[in-house]
């Protein structure tokens, strides 16, 4: 088993900080800013009204956009096959 010094620990710990220092920027340019939901129609209307309020709270707190498409689960079900 390989001993670790407190020495390499350090330069260890230094090198992933400055990586992690240095990447940062090229992470939060990266963030998308849409995301394309394929929801299944719930069986109860109650569902999709609850389905729309979330979408709208979390663009709302986010500033992120929701593409959606409510669908009925046959529908959903041949689509998925096409793309498969």
């Amino acid at each position: 088993m390989r001993t670790v010094s407190r020495r390499s620990l350090l330069r260890r710990s230094v090198a992933l900080t400055a990586t992690g220092a240095l990447m940062k920027p090229y992470m939060v340019n990266a963030t998308a800013t849409t995301a394309t939901v394929w929801w299944t129609q719930g069986f109860a209307q109650e569902e999709d009204i609850a389905f729309k309020k979330i979408v709208a709270d979390y663009e709302k707190a986010s500033g992120n956009t929701i593409d959606y498409n409510i669908m009925p689960y046959g529908c959903r079900a041949r689509r998925l096959a096409r793309l498969l």
